[in-house]
């Protein structure tokens, strides 16, 4: 076989060498004719160029430097080197360096030479002959003879014209050089027209011949190498691509047929080359497919009445699937507008039951609860066995008489059975075990799709549930302040309802529109960093908050999402304050404590001897004297009196008063005092206020130090100060000092309750009046406010007494 396959091959290769060196040897003398044509060009082309050079040099001599050294010498002179054309150009071409065309071929010859080297030979007194005959001939061109080497010649006729006729006509015209030089005979007597000579210029005709050859001959031994690289890769190629596959051919062959007589085939095949075998292997497989198409002539005779049999089975098929379609789609379909499991599956009772003519369905779960759901509710429902839910691990259904098993489960979950029971119709017969498959899988899909569905519509509502429980402001904002979604504690810092206006309120909220240039911009951090960002706001309605911003992932969105988070902490930034101004009283009390201790004991032994001193004194001028040391050493005492208040432990006050009767009883006494300062002292009280937890006298001393602070503040210019009072909060009532003084600044408002800080003069004020109001309003577990602004006003909230408040309740 190997041997065979090898001959095959063999033929094929030879016959594909022989036409390539066929084809090789054509191509090789084309390429040979083509260039000698070119280099025949080339060569013609250089001798005219060498020819065209010394007609140029000649040319020169006789129409530039002849004349020219005629006119500037003497009439007798000739200079032979720069004057005579013919020794010029034989000189000239003597000289000439030509690449490659070191054997190039010049003459200059003429029928009456003066110089012995332009004696022409038989070849060159034949061309002058030609050129006397034939007058209109410019250029002769040929390959001719030039000793024993052919050369590729160009010829042209040296005709004598009338500026030749000095040096070559009559001898008496003649130079007398140039007759010393060459004699009077030769090179004269020459007529105009005449041709006296030839110039011929060429070069060797091996010139183009050699490298042509020398071409040819490697092109021929590179494509015969590359004849032989290809038939070895033919020969490789063959092999796989051909011989392989005749060798499976015949292989085939041995294993189809398997008979005597194919056998018999098979042994004349091997003894003879593959294509010739499977020549007649065709043939004889020909024969065998002869025999069976009579076979399919007989079969096709009956073939109509099978045709129509199986188009009405197909027509059955076809209506039975298309009712199938139906359903997967009406399930699909009614999925949509089910917002539960059960709702899900009354849907897929429903369809089935149409679908089959069932007398009922019934859906048994298998997850968890292990609750059934059929489609007739008034029919008892039995448990399943438990080789019926063995189906959920198998890929087929159950029959068991009427009924018929389907396993419902997806790729993720197996959820349960679902029982069809038909009486009527055998249901073997109408069934395609794969729909029935494929329709569980269908209904345990949908059936994980709106579990999946509800948990994420449950894990919405409880996430929105907490979003909108978040008391304070949480927002979901875009890059440029664009509103997405707001609790509704956002309210507290977006009272608009418009999207566009709520936008500009963020905006100002933000500090995006503040007039002022300080960096307040802090949602311009967070997009430049897509960081978290928190900081402390002061709005403009001197709110604080603290704000926190949040950039969200973008993940292929094209503007950054920010959660916006703000907390009012306006609270705790009061009571802060508080606490530190308590904790400020509380050092200074102790302070106070001990100075009041240390001058409380001189004072009351200054104030005994002054007593004693008058008593003993008659003298008016001593007494008047003694009685300011006595008023002094009194006001002494009143202040060490304050600041033992002011350091004293919280008491338990007791008592309470009707704050518009002690306003009424005092109110008489402000209004003299003002009136001699130019105040106007007016009051408005609210009828029927619960009386307040507090004594009359410790009232009493608040009402007087609020007064005297603003008839201090009114003591320049007048005014006018209101008093008045009305129920705040429920359990409390609200007494209120007004004036129209100049105000308080911003900085001293923050420290006006200090004990000794005062802004008035030297001598005129112990800065103790307020902090003693602070003291007693904090006792009195009330609290103060003031508003300085185009006026001041002192809001005091006292707590009401309990008992009372509960018997006006009842």
């Amino acid at each position: 076989m190997i041997l065979q396959r090898i001959n095959l091959r063999l033929k094929f290769i030879i016959g594909l060498v022989l036409f390539a060196v066929a084809l090789g040897i054509c191509i090789s003398i084309i390429i040979y004719f083509h260039l000698n044509d070119i280099m025949k060009s080339e060569i013609s082309q250089r001798s005219r160029m060498l020819l065209a050079q010394s007609n140029a040099v000649q040319n020169y001599v006789k129409t530039v430097l002849r004349p020219e050294m005629f006119n500037t010498l003497p009439p007798d002179r000739f200079v032979l080197k720069a004057m005579s054309s013919s020794y010029i150009s034989r000189e000239v071409m003597a000289r000439l360096q030509v690449d490659d065309t070191s054997a190039f071929h010049y003459r200059r010859v003429s029928s009456k030479p003066r110089n012995p080297e332009s004696t022409p030979n038989d070849f060159e007194l034949n061309l002058i002959s030609i050129f006397n005959k034939e007058k209109t001939l410019k250029t002769w061109e040929d390959n001719a003879l030039v000793g024993d080497q052919e050369y590729h010649l160009v010829a042209r006729p040296v005709t004598f014209s009338d500026s030749c006729m000095q040096c070559h006509g009559d001898p008496k015209d003649a130079p007398k050089e140039l007759k010393d030089i060459y004699g009077d005979k030769n090179g004269f007597h020459y007529t105009v027209g005449e041709v006296g000579g030839v110039v011929v210029a060429g070069f060797p005709v091996a010139m183009i011949t050699d490298p042509v050859k020398e071409l040819t001959l490697q092109y021929l031994t590179l494509y015969f190498l590359g004849i032989i690289i290809f038939a070895a890769l033919i020969s490789l190629f063959f092999d796989r691509l051909v011989m392989k596959n005749l060798h499976n051919l015949t292989g085939i062959f041995k294993t189809r047929f398997s008979g005597k007589q194919e056998q018999g085939i098979i042994d004349r095949l091997e003894k003879k080359d593959e294509i010739e075998g499977l020549i007649e292997g065709v043939e004889e497989l020909a024969s065998h497919l002869s025999d069976v198409r009579n076979e399919l002539e007989d079969y096709a005779q009956n073939l109509e009445l099978r045709v129509e049999d199986r188009t009405k089975e197909l027509k059955l098929k076809a209506k039975k699937h298309l009712k199938d379609v139906q359903l997967f789609v009406k399930l699909l379909s009614g999925s949509t507008n089910c917002l539960d499991t059960k709702h899900l599956i009354s849907v897929v009772l429903e369809n089935v039951g149409k679908r089959f003519d069932a007398d009922q369905v019934i859906y048994h779960c298998t997850v968890v609860s292990e609750n059934s759901y059929s489609l007739k509710l008034d029919e008892t429902i039995s448990n399943l066995d438990t080789d019926i839910k063995e189906l959920l691990w198998k890929d087929e259904i159950l029959i068991q008489e009427n009924k018929l098993y389907i396993p419902i489960k997806s790729p993720e979950s197996h959820w349960g059975i679902l029982c069809i029971v038909c009486s009527q119709n055998p249901l073997q017969d109408s069934l395609d075990s794969d729909i029935l498959l494929a329709l569980g899988q269908q209904v345990g899909i949908l059936i994980e799709n709106i579990q999946a569905f509800s948990n994420i519509r449950f894990q919405n509502d409880m996430l929105q549930s907490i979003f909108e429980g978040i008391s304070d402001p949480l927002l979901l904002i875009h890059s440029d302040c664009r509103i997405i979604i707001a609790n509704k504690g956002s309210k507290s810092i977006l009272t608009k309802k418009k999207r566009a206006s709520q936008q500009k309120e963020l905006k100002k909220f933000l500090c995006l529109e503040k007039d002022s240039h300080e960096i307040c911009n802090i949602l311009k951090q967070v997009i430049e960093k897509e960081k978290p960002v928190s900081r402390e706001i002061k709005t403009l309605d001197e709110r604080y908050f603290s704000i926190d911003l949040y950039p969200l992932p973008q993940r292929g969105q094209s503007s950054l999402r920010i959660v916006l988070s703000a907390r009012n902490i306006t609270l705790e930034k009061q009571m802060a304050a508080q606490m530190q101004h308590a904790e400020r009283l509380s050092a200074i009390g102790k302070m106070a404590a001990g100075v009041a201790h240390e001058i409380n004991n001189p004072l009351g032994v200054i104030k005994c001897y002054t007593d004693l001193v008058k008593d003993a004194v008659d003298k008016p001028e001593t007494l008047g004297d003694l009685d300011i040391i006595s008023k002094h050493t009194r006001n002494v005492q009143t202040i060490v009196q304050d600041l033992l208040n002011l350091s004293r432990p919280k008491q338990v006050i007791s008592g309470k008063c009707d704050i518009n009767a002690v306003i009424e009883n005092n109110l008489e006494v402000f209004k003299t005092q003002a009136a001699s300062k130019g105040i106007n002292i007016s009051s408005y009280l609210k009828n029927n206020l619960p009386n307040i937890k507090t004594d009359t006298v410790i009232l009493e001393q608040i009402l007087t130090n609020l007064c005297l602070n603003a008839f201090d503040a009114l003591q320049e210019s007048g005014g006018d100060i209101t008093i008045s009072t009305q129920l705040a909060k429920k359990d409390h009532v609200l007494l209120c000092i007004e004036d129209n003084g100049p105000g308080i600044p911003d900085h001293v408002l923050s420290q006006i309750f200090d004990p000794f800080y005062t802004t008035k003069e030297v001598g005129k004020g112990t800065g103790l009046g307020l902090s003693v109001v602070y003291g007693f309003i904090n006792e009195l577990n009330g609290f103060i406010e003031v508003e300085s602004d185009e006026t001041t006003v002192f809001n005091i909230f006292f707590p009401v007494d309990k008992a009372e408040n509960k018997e006006l309740g009842a």
